[in-house]
């Protein structure tokens, strides 16, 4: 067994084949470095896996294990491979050496797993000339055992799902938004497409606040919004990083509608008090889908087409305008619960592109 084995990469996810070759890492050395490499917009960034994300994904990956250190090496600040060698070696070099120090062994050797060729004599070059005293070599490993890619996964993430580790799963699943007016069917549906999906969802929080502080909607105040509204945004922000959470999630409702409703019960100044609030929590939502249940009810359903229905949904409709998100928005407009059941499905599909595996 050799001393510290290193693995670096963009990890832009991390897949399978990558795993793989931490776990050799590891248990070819007494420990191993897994070192997440990128630069402010790199290939990660399209899909929210800035560098810093990565890591942390890596983080709850491989954090369990004391055998393996997981590290980042920001390259935002020197040329772009293939160029700039010189100082991308430099700052692999003090990242590994500055962390080494607090294993609890000498190193005397180091092996780095690589699966570029081009990688091996600059590698070796470089830590033989620097660290004379260090052992370094370099492993070959091979990248098509599994027949998948970083690219691959980006380019079609629910086809490759399987091969994407959980941690860096949430980064490709497909948020779905149900919204609506009270009783307008928004729960059922939410429901019946999770399970149609095999997926998880997310309930409405003010349901279960009001429950708990056992008040009436009506006596909602500025701090009760509040409240709802980050439980909202957590509640949705739970199930999409649960492990339950198959390509697609469903939420029932959102920050948005919070901040409907507090429109509607709290005054002028109360609601500007939070307005900038919610706000901030709407931008941080990433929707693939949302769809809206107006209020006129089904044929099927015995729910009353009411005035302040109409209000609300007119209301969510501005809320939509106002965030810019009408061009992923569709209202779901059949005369029965089955038609606007099947049309949900028909744009979940839509989005998924693979849905028909389901």
């Amino acid at each position: 067994m050799r001393d510290l084995g290193i693995y670096f990469g963009t990890f832009a996810p991390c897949h399978v084949g990558h795993f793989e070759q931490v776990i050799r890492a590891k248990r070819e050395n007494r420990h191993a470095f897994v070192i997440v490499s990128g630069y402010a917009g790199d290939r990660g960034s399209n899909y929210g896996m800035i560098l810093d994300n990565r890591v942390k994904a890596m983080r709850q990956l491989l954090g369990p294990d004391d055998n393996v250190t997981v590290l980042k090496l920001d390259e935002t600040h020197i040329p772009r491979y293939p160029h700039g060698w010189e100082p991308w070696l430099e700052m692999l070099s003090e990242t590994i050496m500055h962390e080494k120090d607090t294993l609890p062994f000498e190193v005397g050797a180091l092996t780095f797993y690589v699966g570029e060729e081009e990688y091996i004599e600059p590698l070796q070059y470089f830590f033989s000339r620097v660290y004379p005293d260090i052992e370094t070599k370099v492993t070959m490993v091979d990248r098509k055992i599994l027949g998948i890619s970083g690219t691959s996964i980006r380019e079609s993430p629910i086809l490759n799902w399987d091969y994407v580790m959980r941690p860096f799963r949430r980064f490709f699943v497909q948020n779905v938004l149900v919204i609506g007016a009270p009783g307008t069917g928004r729960t059922s549906m939410v429901q019946d497409l999770a399970r149609r999906y095999s997926t998880s969802y997310s309930t409405e929080y003010a349901k279960t606040y009001c429950k708990e502080q056992r008040i009436a909607e009506d006596e909602l105040d500025v701090r009760d919004f509040h409240a709802i509204g980050i439980g909202q945004f957590e509640n949705n922000r739970h199930h999409i990083h649960s492990p339950g959470t198959r390509k697609v999630f469903f939420a029932d409702t959102d920050v948005m509608t919070t901040k409907v409703s507090m429109k509607m019960y709290a005054d002028g100044e109360e609601f500007n008090r939070l307005k900038s609030v919610f706000d901030y929590y709407i931008h941080l939502q990433n929707w693939s889908l949302i769809l809206v249940l107006p209020p006129e009810a089904p044929l099927d359903e015995t729910v009353a087409n009411t005035d302040y229905q109409n209000t609300v949904h007119q209301m969510i409709m501005a809320e939509l305008e106002e965030q810019n998100l009408l061009h992923i928005t569709h209202t779901l407009d059949g005369t029965s619960y089955r038609d606007r059941y099947q049309e949900a499905h028909r744009r979940v599909d839509e989005i998924l592109m693979e849905g028909k595996d389901n």
